[in-house]
C-alpha cells in the first residue's frame, strides 16, 4: 500500500513539475526550470526504480532532496523579491 501511495505521489509531482515548466504565463527563469526539471527526474527515477534505471535508482533519494532543496531556495528567492520591494 504504501509502494502505490509513493508511486502515486511522484507521479503527481511529474505532472505538476511538467505544467510549471511548460506553462507560459508562469516565470519560473532558468533557476526555477531548473529545480522544477531535476524533481521532475527525479519522480520519474522512482516510478521506474526497479531495475531499470541502475545506478540512478539507488541515487534517486539523494538527487530529489537536492532538487527539493534548489527549489526551496527558487521560492524563496521569488518571495523574497517580490514582497521586499514593497517595504523598500
Amino acid at each position: 500500500m504504501i509502494q502505490l501511495i509513493n508511486t502515486v505521489a511522484n507521479l503527481v509531482l511529474v505532472a505538476f513539475c511538467l505544467w510549471a515548466v511548460l506553462n507560459k504565463r508562469l516565470e519560473t527563469h532558468v533557476f526555477g526550470t531548473f529545480a522544477l526539471s531535476l524533481v521532475a527526474i527525479t519522480s520519474f527515477v522512482n516510478v521506474m526504480r526497479p531495475d531499470a534505471l541502475g545506478f540512478w535508482a539507488e541515487q534517486s533519494e539523494v538527487l530529489s532532496n537536492v532538487a527539493v532543496a534548489i527549489l526551496a531556495v527558487w521560492f524563496w528567492r521569488r518571495w523574497h523579491k517580490c514582497h521586499c520591494k514593497e517595504k523598500k
